[in-house]
């Protein structure tokens, strides 16, 4: 091995680190929180500041750190993972906060010198892109919206963020509104649902203040909306929102919406608006894929001081669904469970309180298909076939939604069992019948229904 103390080899290690990874991911699990305890014949022992650190760094980088040691050095080193915290130093130490540098996953939210400026904005302060937890499936809507916030009224003006149900598309609405009011004092920032702008509109016309209401809406430097498709075959307030988008566009104000899916598909939406929206960047959310879920685990659980053993981390990653919103709903039903119970958090209290169906991995999927196809009385050959008639469309996009949500399989796995379909189709189709099944009513009954006979529960 070349001789290399333990602080030079390290930091050139995550010099290499921080160019490779997305600078929320480096935060969260190196920076201030690794370092290199010793170096004995090619035995390299790295210390972490966490049990959760040491086991992401073992099983998503091991191999990348030891490439990287492996060829500064010159040499084939094992290396041991330990947690300790020795030679690590706070991050606020060694590094003055700065407008330009990426926040960590896990980093404290805003100051509490806001708070009047956020509540007047309508923000949220539990969303922050602090504890927005970042991957591939939503990395580029990230790097979006912090875009918004270092640079707004240039390039990405309007931004369009769109994905299905419990994505994250209001988390970084929030976020993106509380970072501009953390670095911009004075700005005018206002959040709302295109709901509250409906119903806000109608009333300012019962009572005769449409001046007020153009006002609040028009007179500000940031507007955020979200949930946009609901203004979709409402003719007048369509109308206002397009007079509202180009006064503060033609005034270089930033405007930053969500949309549960590509506003090109909103079949009653206005193609003036459509065009308004072409003109910005329209990115999408995509669900969270196995990884992403389980960093979001640990997170919701390091929030709510949950003690969530790694392994446990993994089986509710596979088996919740596959919205954020179900992750957090999970670990409230896991703490509950604890708390009410008295037991600790462990395989069985875990299995109780999420409903993990011990029998069913030893069923094969095509049971699975066989039976969802006899519940709407088709043949397995019919639900899989490239029809798209309301007769065959519905309960295929019933099916993938509860192998993805019950069984849970990949989107890519879901698109070959069913028909050898491109995965965008199953993501789209589970996005759909989730947002059926939230909003309740003959769907969602019928829904339970099938997952009941599936399942024997």
């Amino acid at each position: 091995m070349a001789v290399l103390d333990e602080q030079s080899l390290w930091g050139s290690v995550l010099a290499e680190l921080e160019l490779s990874l997305s600078g929320a991911n480096f935060q969260t699990w190196f920076k201030g929180k690794t370092s290199i305890l010793s170096i004995n014949n090619s035995l390299v022992e790295i210390g972490c500041a966490t049990p959760y650190n040491k086991v992401w760094l073992e099983e998503r980088y091991l191999g990348k750190i030891k490439e990287i040691i492996d060829r500064i050095t010159g040499a084939s080193n094992t290396l041991v993972f330990t947690v300790s915290s020795q030679n690590l130093q706070p991050t606020r130490a060694r590094e003055k906060l700065s407008e330009s540098r990426t926040v960590p996953l896990f980093e404290e939210t805003a100051s509490t010198d806001i708070q009047d400026s956020l509540k007047a904005a309508n923000v949220n302060q539990r969303y922050s892109f602090a504890n927005f937890i970042v991957g591939p499936a939503n990395q580029l809507a990230y790097a979006a919206a912090k875009a918004v916030v270092d640079a707004p009224f240039e390039r990405y003006n309007p931004l369009l963020i769109y994905g299905g149900v419990g994505v994250g598309k209001t988390h970084l609405l929030h976020a993106t509104a509380s970072a501009v009011l953390l670095r911009r004092a004075g700005a005018r920032v206002f959040y709302c649902s295109s709901e509250t702008f409906t119903n806000e509109m109608i009333e300012a016309i019962q009572r005769r203040q449409t001046v007020d209401f153009r006002a609040k809406y028009r007179g500000v430097d940031f507007l955020l909306i979200d949930d946009i498709q609901f203004i979709a075959g409402r003719e007048s307030t369509q109308e206002e929102f397009f007079h509202t988008f180009n006064h503060l566009y033609s005034q270089g104000k930033q405007l930053v919406f969500s949309c549960d899916r590509n506003p090109n598909e909103l079949a009653n939406l206005q193609e003036r608006l459509k065009n308004r929206f072409a003109g910005g960047l329209t990115v999408t959310i995509d669900p969270p894929d196995q990884e992403l879920r389980e960093a979001i685990l640990i997170a919701k659980a390091k929030e709510a001081n949950l003690n969530l053993d790694p392994s446990l981390g993994r089986l509710l990653a596979k088996n919740l669904g596959p919205s954020v919103r179900d992750l957090e709903g999970g670990i409230l039903r896991i703490m509950a469970a604890s708390r009410l119970t008295g037991r600790k958090v462990d395989l069985s209290l875990v299995q109780t309180a999420i409903g993990v169906k011990t029998t069913q991995n030893k069923r094969s999927v095509a049971n699975f298909v066989e039976e969802i196809a006899a519940f709407f009385s088709l043949s397995p050959s019919e639900i899989k076939s490239p029809r798209r008639s309301p007769i065959c469309a519905f309960p295929r996009q019933v099916a993938m939604y509860l192998l993805r949500r019950e069984v849970g399989l990949s989107f890519k796995e879901i698109a070959t069992e069913l028909g050898g379909r491109d995965h965008t189709t199953a993501i789209y189709a589970v996005n759909k019948v989730e947002t059926l099944v939230e909003k309740g009513g003959e769907v969602a009954d019928l829904v339970e229904d099938l997952r009941k006979k599936l399942f024997r529960c």
